[in-house]
């Protein structure tokens, strides 16, 4: 299904729940979705089996591939790639249990130009513009712009090279 005007939408159907989204126009929707609540921009492609919170914003241009879980407070910037199956927490489990209430979870900001590979997964962090997330990591700090980060928990494997 590709979205025709930006508007917010609400609908049902065998192979999509869209509830309150508001989706800009030229976005493509996979089947077996399910979007609460988000903001998703203009000329974006939502994969099969993605399930996107409330309180997302993903920018322009995006796209977010099947099997991938994005929760409450994550907010992409525009021309970013989510992997296949990567997954946003939101919650840390202060104490060893979960937040026992929505007010202690974290926030993840996703900057510009960032590239997230397959599987990973990424706790409340700030990505910096054009990082590249490698698949599996596991990424628990924030990640500097332009740099290359890898491994569990993930490190920077390279920085970005300054111009001359």
């Amino acid at each position: 299904m590709i979205i025709e005007t930006t508007r917010t939408h609400t609908f049902e159907e065998s192979r999509r729940t869209v509830k309150e989204a508001h989706i800009g126009a030229g976005t493509r929707l996979g089947h077996f979705i399910n979007l609460y609540g988000c903001v998703i921009g203009v000329d974006c492609e939502i994969g099969q089996f993605v399930e996107i919170t409330k309180g997302v914003t993903i920018g322009d241009r995006c796209r977010i591939e099947s099997l991938s879980f994005i929760c409450d407070g994550v907010t992409i910037g525009n021309d970013c790639t989510i992997g296949l199956g990567s997954m946003f927490i939101n919650d840390t489990f202060p104490g060893g249990r979960p937040a026992p209430s929505p007010d202690l979870w974290g926030k993840t900001t996703v900057e510009d130009g960032v590239t997230i590979g397959a599987h990973a997964t990424l706790l409340p962090v700030h990505i910096g513009a054009g990082a590249v997330i490698m698949p599996g990591a596991v990424v628990t700090t924030d990640v500097p712009p332009g740099s290359t980060v890898e491994g569990n928990p993930a490190r920077v494997a390279s920085h970005a090279r300054e111009a001359p």
